[in-house]
């Protein structure tokens, strides 16, 4: 359960849940419940059909590969190893796959009592229990391969017996359906509290060990007396899962999920440096990129150091604290925020501070007020800055003022020409029912730059450029930001406008997008539209000729 709640670190926030949910593999909810294992059998099976999956457009994408290559193509594994050095989500991807191949070869260890790859397996999870700060299985794994790669010195004997397969129960004739010691114990705990139950035993001490005396006697008798009415001959010796029923439902899930991923983009494909989710299209920060260009290496690292440490020299104690990394990933955590009270006593320790100096000048300065204000006393001067931070002020505000400076006019002045700032009527047309970017620039914005085009014979629609490290950028940055999306057209979009245009890179894209949608249009007659695309300027109609004069 612990592996599969790792894997379910890695994979949260990244879309993975909603491919589920479109693959019509799961409902939303249960879904949800794989990121926490909170059924364990449910989540290995979605995890063994994504592994399926991923393979397969792993093995799509390198076939697109040899196609577009043709003369010195690479091997399948140098391929992988180069592109997910250059890729950041090819290299996401590929190290989902691989914590859900490790997992799975941790159950075929133990469904085949094979011991040697047991061990194996548990040593490449524990990179992922260190890396993702899952302390407690980071502190006693280590200990327990520590223990099974020293049996064949220290027992020789139980170490014989574990390679042929003592180290797991096998309660059937069926293949592949070794269990683990400790869920034998769970499943004869379960017999006996089916014979009676097991409700307050640990309140009573004598009750207690008489229950783990005869509890393990007693369920053999159980299992004995149902076992006698079915004969060796008539036991199966298939895996439950190895019927016809079993296997069209895995390929139809698989195939339904490479389907649903391709749709939205197969993630072995993106050249470009982005690490985005599945379907939303999200960008993740440059953090969460650095996070899983070395997550493996800092698990390795911490992995490493810990057995060195702790169990060879020994020179730290094995319950010392396990530093946890809490790297960034889709899901980052929320930061916290400071209290109203914590910013009460950093001004109330400031003015004693101030105080303080008033009482200590004006010694010397005979209590003169005037004086000892007229000299720099704090080191940010207060009707500016609020502890060094730029006050800011409300621009309509700035209205009444100016209303009083423009005289009023009652008609409409006759203009050929209509100048539109695209960031505003992008700001006051809200989405509606459009669902996606595409949708959005022919239902919304498109069919309002029209109706505003049958009252002039020209509209020039200039966007916003946001300049990064300029005063107009420290104030957005106040405002907050939202989660960076990819603008494209058949990206849904968010469902939190606001949130989306508090981005300025979700705005500088949306704005390209945008204008080149318009500039695709036809208009009528002599008519034009004239607008800004970054540093560039696009004509609808298109034409090379002189800009004409206006009023």
């Amino acid at each position: 359960m612990a592996a599969l709640k790792a894997a379910g670190n890695l994979l949260q926030g990244s879309g993975w849940t909603d491919a589920l949910v479109s693959a019509e593999i799961a409902s939303s909810g249960t879904a949800d419940s794989f990121l926490t294992a909170a059924h364990v059998k449910r989540t290995r099976y979605a995890h063994q059909v994504t592994a399926a999956s991923l393979s397969i457009l792993q093995h799509i994408a390198y076939r697109k590969y040899l196609q577009s290559e043709p003369e010195q193509p690479m091997e399948f594994s140098t391929w992988t190893a180069a592109s997910s050095k250059e890729y950041p989500l090819f290299q996401y991807w590929c190290l989902v796959l691989e914590i859900e191949l490790d997992i799975l070869g941790l159950v075929q260890a133990v469904r085949e009592a094979n011991f040697s790859r047991y061990v194996a397996s548990l040593q490449q999870l524990v990179i992922w229990y260190f890396a993702l700060d899952h302390t407690h299985y980071s502190r006693w794994i280590p200990v327990h391969i520590r223990d099974m790669l020293e049996l064949p010195h220290t027992h020789p004997s139980i170490a014989r017996e574990f390679q042929a397969g003592k180290f797991t129960v096998q309660k059937t004739l069926r293949v592949f359906s070794a269990m683990a010691i400790d869920q034998a114990h769970e499943q004869n705990n379960r017999n006996i509290k089916d014979d009676g139950g097991a409700v307050g035993l640990t309140e009573t001490p004598v009750a207690l060990q008489r229950w783990m005396v005869a509890g393990p006697e007693i369920a053999r008798l159980v299992t004995e007396f149902e076992d006698g009415f079915t004969t060796v001959e008539n036991q199966s010796t298939h895996h439950h899962e190895q019927s016809p029923t079993h296997q069209t439902r895995f390929k139809t899930n698989v195939q339904a999920l490479v389907n649903v991923i391709e749709n939205q983009g197969n993630p072995f494909e993106e050249k470009s440096k982005d690490l985005l989710t599945l379907t939303t299209k999200d960008l993740a920060s440059p953090a969460v990129v650095k996070s899983v260009r070395d997550i493996k290496t800092i698990g390795q690292q911490q992995y490493t150091t810990f057995v060195q440490e702790r169990l060879i020299e020994r020179s730290k104690p094995l319950k010392e604290t396990i530093a946890q990394n809490k790297l960034p990933l889709f899901k980052e955590r929320k930061p916290r925020l400071t209290s109203n009270t914590k910013g009460k006593l950093a001004a109330a320790r400031n003015d004693s501070q101030l105080f303080s100096r008033l009482y200590i000048g004006c010694q010397n300065r005979d209590g003169d007020l005037d004086n000892f204000f007229e000299h720099e006393n704090q080191a940010y001067p207060p009707s500016l800055t609020d502890n060094g931070n730029m006050r800011h002020g409300t621009k309509s505000d700035l209205l009444g003022c100016m209303e009083q400076l423009v005289d009023v006019q009652s008609e409409h002045p006759q203009a050929t020409v209509l100048i539109l700032d695209g960031a505003v009527i992008v700001q006051m047309l809200k989405p509606g029912a459009a669902k996606t970017f595409l949708e959005y620039s022919q239902t919304v914005f498109i069919p309002y730059i029209r109706s505003q085009l049958n009252k002039v014979s020209r509209i020039d629609i200039v966007w916003d450029v946001y300049v990064p490290n300029s005063l107009k950028a420290s104030t957005r940055s106040q405002r907050g930001t939202g989660t960076r999306r990819r603008v494209l057209p058949g990206v849904t979009i968010p469902g939190n406008w606001q949130a989306f245009l508090r981005n300025d890179a979700n705005k500088s894209e949306l704005f390209v997008f945008l204008a080149q949608q318009v500039a695709r249009e036809e208009v009528a007659g002599s008519k034009k539209v004239i607008l800004t695309s970054g540093e560039d300027v696009l004509c609808c109609p298109s034409e090379d000729a002189a800009i004409p004069l206006c009023t």
